[in-house]
């Protein structure tokens, strides 16, 4: 992965943030979005350079992490329910998310995900506490695709750290599909191409938890034969026939041995290829008392174009797409 360690720099990415300090990330978000694009510019030249080599088809790495970034000053207590409001006083992690995004694409969201909500915020909940969510905390979180359902997935996935679990132990770890096709036989990989897998449709868009292969039938393995994008869920992609599912129990047995692994402190910012990697998350205590692991996400498309029959009339970064139809018992 590339990694960069920004603290050198925190006097001149601090001068960065009144840019966007008067205005609400979460009410005027384009005009946040504007203020924020307009400041990456100002970035060092190390980040341009880290992100222009990470952005292109040949770069090797599949993530890029950077830490030592400037916090907000004052983080309140970490919710202990997806209803609660979200009460920070200043917008430094939406301003590192909306400078970084503007380097790669456009920020996305999905109705189904956080009420359609741009930035996620992701902590632990006691009545998610063993499902397979986002909001979990008892259970790892096994290697997957962001959405791999989904037909218009995000091409990257940004993950920021607001405050570590009480123990600093928590794990995210990743690894790159170049990586893993090293470790796979010619035979192999032609059956990973082959539109033979079923995955789960997410529990968060609406599906019975941990329903394996109620979404549509795809290929793990697509595009280039030579250079190909992933996308797998270990937890709820099964094969169609028996030699569909022997790839799968391989591919399960290849990626833990060859992930890479980052710990989110406070500033530190994890960015994924989601087509060109599958990342994971260690289980970790949770105490719901203000004090636990809180994270925010963005996700993140190269363009909005191809999903523009699918977005919101109103808000245009919101897809729509229903995927009621596909939940079988």
């Amino acid at each position: 992965m590339f990694k960069i360690n920004v603290s050198a720099n925190a006097d001149n990415l601090n001068n960065l943030l009144p840019a966007a300090e008067n205005i609400s990330a979460y009410t005027d978000f384009e005009h946040f979005f504007y203020k924020a694009a307009l400041s990456a510019h100002a970035l060092p030249q190390e980040i341009h350079e880290a992100f222009y080599h990470f952005t292109r088809e040949h770069s090797p790495e599949a993530g890029l992490f950077l830490y030592g970034l400037p916090t907000d000053i004052a983080l309140p207590p970490t919710p202990i329910s997806s209803q609660d409001r979200i009460y920070k006083t200043t917008c430094a992690s939406e301003f590192w998310l909306c400078c970084i995004a503007s380097l790669l694409g456009e920020p996305v969201a999905y109705i189904q995900e956080k009420q359609g909500g741009i930035f996620h915020n992701i902590f632990p909940t006691p009545t998610n506490a063993y499902l397979l969510s986002s909001e979990s905390s008892a259970i790892d979180l096994d290697f997957h695709t962001e959405i791999a359902f989904h037909p218009f997935l995000p091409d990257y996935l940004l993950l920021y750290g607001l405050r570590q679990d009480p123990e600093k132990g928590t794990i995210t770890s990743f690894t790159s599909v170049r990586r893993i096709l090293n470790e796979l036989s010619t035979d192999l990989c032609d059956i990973l191409f082959e539109p033979l897998f079923k995955t789960g449709i997410d529990y968060s868009f609406g599906s019975p938890n941990g329903a394996k292969g109620n979404g549509p039938v795809l290929s793990v393995l697509y595009g280039d034969q030579q250079d190909p994008f992933l996308r797998f869920d270990s937890d709820l992609m099964i094969g169609t026939t028996d030699e569909a599912q022997q790839a799968l129990d391989e591919l399960k047995r290849i990626i833990p041995m060859l992930q890479e692994s980052v710990i989110l402190e406070p500033g530190a910012l994890l960015v994924l290829n989601n087509r060109r990697c599958v990342h994971a998350r260690s289980q970790f205590p949770a105490y719901y008392n203000g004090l636990d692991r809180w994270i925010q996400r963005m996700l993140v498309v190269e363009s909005l174009r191809p999903s523009c029959k699918e977005r919101d009339r109103e808000n245009r970064r919101i897809i729509t797409t229903d995927f009621r139809s596909w939940f079988v018992a």
